[in-house]
């Protein structure tokens, strides 16, 4: 988190959609349902919301415990989940306990219970595989006060040296992260690749809160924060005022015991001890808070375009109750406009065509470079594999691929927005409220198969072993040669013994050398063969999401210009009958029109309000 962070944010969500729902009301009374709807459902989106918090960092630092300790659920998250896998694991509020896994036979989610997380997320000890291939996130739902605030946690897998494919997968997922909680314990300060994993993540959250774990097992914690401060305000500036957590989730546990136990004056003591309540007033406070207000200004958007289009409304129909000689002009020149957007050479399907082209172009470009990287990553994690690290290796690819896949996404839905906004302000319109396209995880690389080395087929005997370890032989050394001719030369029948040894020795480093060339091959093979399914499908799945955004804006658009026609359709409709009636008829109906728009004016100008009531900088105590 930066120096200067949130303060308790000002917007209360209860406020928000109060008015919200009082802007609905008025689109209805005023007969556009559609614009009620729409307002509606950004009621939905600030009420319902949650902050996004991704828990992050290497393998044994103790996240999965800092959020079984935040939660005191000591068993809810097993606790070497973040040995490396692709799973995720998602906190969030709910009523009742459930569990949710999502995998490549149900994309949708499927109901598991509590009991089985460990099964679906974390890796079988013995074999260090998945137990459930194809598994992509686990979501938790539970009725904790911590998560009914507005928090959603975010496990991810730790993976060490944090520059894997699985922390690609963690980065990507940071563009939709409120904030970050960057997991170090008080072994040892902050390496390399926690610096180089930190550097990448100021690229896409703004908000990061460092927590330093166990600190009840290593006394010296505190030269290591001191350190680890030092490190990150270097490497990491704009981070520098960030604050640091000493915690221990095991000393936090201990006190919810001692709570269950009836011993309210121990619990309060370990409580205070753990370290963990600037931790919670931080991610309630602070960052929930954050949270409440880019919801309510992103609703406040949505609320104000349908504000202008009823106040516009409304201001023509007063017009066309005073009998405004200029209006019945102005309507058709609107309408004659619209007319023109409805050929299908209109100005803003030129425009559109031409910023999907430029999107393609710059899409083409990102993907190379990403497509470059992520293959140059791979090669080298497979030169520096061993038959003890291959298999991670593997996995660190795949989820790289799923990495890729969504960053791309990503981008290719911010240009559809921006794109969008560019079309919406050619045919008159503020902007463009619905917008969505599905780009799902392309089918064929859910269906490539999962990395497994190779049992090696043996021959038996002296024979077999030598031709499977021959090529290692020539690496013997003129040292072994030398060592025989001294020996034989004092010796010669020490030379039987000492040969034999030597033999042994030579093929068992020749196996070591010929397995861990096996398993880079095996592992070179996997990669290859999927760069050349990620090749050919992701590009195809790139250009097949961008046609459908574009497909959503010309639909959006065309409606919207339908929409606007039938409106000056009845608004000349509506001059053409008020020119037949009398002052005494229109009086009232005067006097009603501008009682609405006097109510529309106020609900703009508390709208307005809510970009003034956004959080503002504050220094925070850091406890």
């Amino acid at each position: 988190m930066q120096a200067d962070v949130p303060a308790v944010s000002a917007l209360q969500p209860v406020a928000v959609t109060g008015l919200l729902t009082e802007i609905a009301a008025a689109a209805d009374r005023l007969g556009d349902a559609d614009a009620a709807q729409r307002v509606r459902s950004e009621a939905g989106a600030v009420a319902s919301h949650s902050a996004r918090v991704v828990v992050v960092g290497e393998k044994k630092r103790g996240k999965s415990s800092l959020i079984n300790a935040l939660l005191q659920r000591p068993d809810l998250l097993p606790v070497d989940a973040d040995i490396a896998t692709s799973v995720h694991i998602s906190v969030h509020a709910a009523d009742v306990e459930e569990a949710t896994v999502v995998d490549e036979k149900d994309p949708g989610g499927r109901q598991i219970s509590l009991a089985e997380v460990a099964e679906y997320a974390a890796l079988d000890p013995a074999t260090m595989e998945m137990r459930h291939p194809g598994v992509r996130e686990v979501s938790v739902g539970l009725p904790h006060p911590l998560l009914r605030a507005g928090i959603e946690l975010i496990d991810t897998p730790g993976v060490g040296g944090l520059v894997s494919g699985h922390a690609e997968l963690t980065l990507a997922a940071l563009s939709m992260a409120d904030a970050l909680v960057f997991v170090v314990n008080g072994s040892s300060e902050l390496t390399a690749s926690e610096l180089t994993f930190l550097m990448r993540a100021t690229e896409r959250v703004e908000t990061v809160v460092f927590v330093l774990t166990q600190i009840d097992k290593y006394p010296k914690w505190r030269d290591v924060l001191a350190a680890d401060r030092r490190l990150a305000a270097e490497h990491a500036r704009q981070f520098a005022g960030a604050p640091w957590l000493p915690v221990s989730s095991r000393i936090r546990l201990d006190a919810g015991r001692a709570a269950a136990a009836g011993d309210a004056d121990r619990a309060a003591a370990l409580a205070e001890r753990s370290g963990f309540a600037p931790l919670e007033q931080i991610l309630v406070g602070q960052i929930s808070g954050h949270a409440v207000d880019l919801r309510a200004i992103n609703a406040a958007r949505v609320a104000r375009r349908v504000l202008d289009m009823l106040t516009a409304a409304q201001d023509r129909r007063l017009r066309s109750l005073a009998k405004d000689p200029t209006l019945t002009a102005a309507v058709a020149d609107r309408r004659n406009k619209l007319a023109e957007c409805r050929r299908s050479d209109a100005s803003w399907r030129r425009g559109l065509d031409q910023g999907f082209r430029e999107l393609a172009r710059q899409m083409q470009r990102e993907y190379s470079r990403r497509i470059t990287q992520l293959q140059e990553h791979a090669e080298q994690w497979a030169r520096e594999a061993d038959t003890a690290t291959v298999t991670q290796v593997a996995h660190d690819f795949d989820a790289g691929t799923q990495a890729l896949w969504a960053e791309l996404s990503a981008l290719v839905g911010e240009g559809a927005l921006r794109i969008a906004a560019h079309t919406a302000a050619d045919v008159g319109e503020a902007g463009l409220d619905g917008l969505d396209a599905d780009m799902p995880y392309p089918d064929q690389l859910e269906q490539l198969p999962e990395f497994q080395l190779a049992e090696e087929q043996r021959e038996g005997g002296w024979s077999g072993a030598l031709r499977r370890y021959w090529p290692a032989l020539p690496g013997v050394s003129m040292t072994s040669m030398a060592v025989h001719i001294f020996i034989a030369s004092i010796n010669p029948f020490a030379l039987i013994g000492v040969g034999g040894m030597v033999a042994a020795a030579l093929l068992k480093s020749g196996k070591q050398q010929a397995d861990k060339a096996r398993a880079r091959d095996e592992v070179y093979r996997h990669i290859q063969t999927a760069l050349n399914h990620i090749r050919v499908e992701i590009p195809v799945a790139l250009q097949d999401g961008m046609e459908a955004y574009q497909n959503a804006i010309s639909d959006l658009i065309s409606d919207r210009i339908q929409a606007r026609e039938q409106e000056l359709e009845t608004a000349i409709d509506e001059a053409a009958q008020h020119l037949q009636e009398s002052e005494e008829q229109l009086a009232p109906q005067r006097a009603a029109a501008e009682q609405d728009l006097r109510q529309l004016r106020e609900l703009t100008a508390r709208t307005e309000q809510l970009a003034t009531r956004v959080y503002r900088p504050a220094t925070m105590a850091e406890g």
